[in-house]
């Protein structure tokens, strides 16, 4: 990637096409475009999730760190988990709810014992 490319980017924006079994022409039998924005929302990864993938998923990932759509495998993954994250937000917002509720129960708990 030139420096020109690194610097500008955050405003990049890579179009993977899912082609309907025909692999002749970008716009013929496309079935679905899928627009990703990368470099947004994947600032402030300061945490290291350690993770083990089959051999097909780890190629993958692989292939687009090769091709450049990802700087690292990282990325990938963290890129992933957030569309994963986002795509289940009733989920997360349903046990968010409970997981603050056993919080508060378990600092309770502790203070009933005398720990803070």
């Amino acid at each position: 990637m030139s420096e020109k490319e690194t610097e500008k980017e955050e405003d990049e924006c890579i179009v993977m096409c899912c082609h309907d079994g025909d692999h002749h022409g970008m716009t013929h039998g496309m079935g679905k475009k899928i627009i990703m924005e990368l470099g947004h929302g994947l600032e402030g990864r300061e945490n290291v999730v350690m993770t083990r993938l089959n051999d097909d998923d780890l190629a993958k990932i692989d292939a687009l760190v090769e091709v450049e759509v990802f700087k690292s495998r990282s990325e990938a993954a963290a890129f992933f988990i957030k569309e994963g994250i986002n795509a289940r937000k009733d989920l997360f917002e349903k046990v968010m709810k409970t997981v603050d509720q056993i919080k508060e129960l378990k600092e309770k708990a502790k203070e009933s014992l005398g720990k803070s």
